[in-house]
């Protein structure tokens, strides 16, 4: 099987403007690996893992940014990796997802039936970007999809929003101005149709009101909490994003 593997880190290749708050650009460096690692020789089964990572551009020196920068490569590959320098967590989380794919599904090969299974292939996406940023708060979503065979891969997408003067992570009670909750719940509510592509989708939602999870992040054009599979709704609606404008937040933060 053709083995294909890259690592790229490329300084200042990219920039977010987010002009709504007034603020200056965020440079960023990106990391990305893809690489195929087959089960074992001769066979057609594999595991595909690609990362795709934007991390912020700090000046050097920086506590703040080098705390960020290994929180990010925590929330990426796990807190295992939050020492290791991004290039070299992209790696080390490679090759540890190869040695677990083969440890679990070689023995499996002596079995008739997974002979040509799906199951023995499987998929590992991790992709990281800079979602925006408001006065010293910067917003960071990371997007992990997982097939480890069956009906279908599972995908999770988790925001965090870093504090640039401490470098530590902002939680929804730290953005939002005391006894928040019950005016929230109804925007967030309110925008819940045109999220989900219109009314006529409402009915197949577990819930009646969307409250926040705290899984939100800073955009151009508001703040934006995102519901992951299964969370308020089925599968087969995706990861519903709901986004409250500035204007209509006035007050709230």
């Amino acid at each position: 099987m053709k083995n294909l593997s890259f690592i790229s880190a490329m300084l200042c290749v990219a920039a977010l403007s987010v002009s709504c708050c007034g603020q200056p650009e965020i440079e960023t460096t990106t990391v990305g690996l893809s690489e195929e690692i087959a089960l074992a020789d001769g066979r057609d089964n594999r595991l595909s893992v690609e990362i795709s990572a934007e991390y912020p551009v700090f000046k050097t020196g920086n506590e703040a940014g080098m705390t960020i920068s290994s929180e990010i490569t925590g929330a990426l590959f796990g807190e295992e990796y939050m020492s290791m320098d991004p290039e070299a967590a992209a790696i080390a989380y490679k090759e540890a997802l190869g040695q677990e794919y083969r440890e679990e599904n070689l023995q499996l090969l002596e079995d008739e039936v997974f002979e040509g299974s799906a199951s023995l292939n499987w998929d590992d996406i991790v992709s990281g970007s800079v979602e925006g940023r408001k006065d010293n708060i910067i917003s960071y979503v990371v997007e992990h999809y997982v097939f480890r065979g069956g009906a279908h891969g599972m995908t999770s997408v988790t925001a965090y929003n870093f504090d640039t003067r401490s470098g530590k992570e902002i939680k929804e009670t730290d953005f939002f101005k005391k006894d928040y909750e019950e005016k929230l719940t109804k925007l967030l509510t309110a925008r819940l149709p045109e999220a989900v592509g219109g009314p006529e989708n409402m009915e197949m939602l577990f819930i009646a009101e969307v409250e926040p999870n705290d899984n939100f992040c800073i955009t151009e054009d508001g703040v934006t909490f995102i519901y992951n599979h299964y969370e308020i709704a089925p599968y087969a609606m995706g990861v519903i994003r709901i986004t409250i404008p500035w204007n209509e937040l006035e007050g709230l933060y």
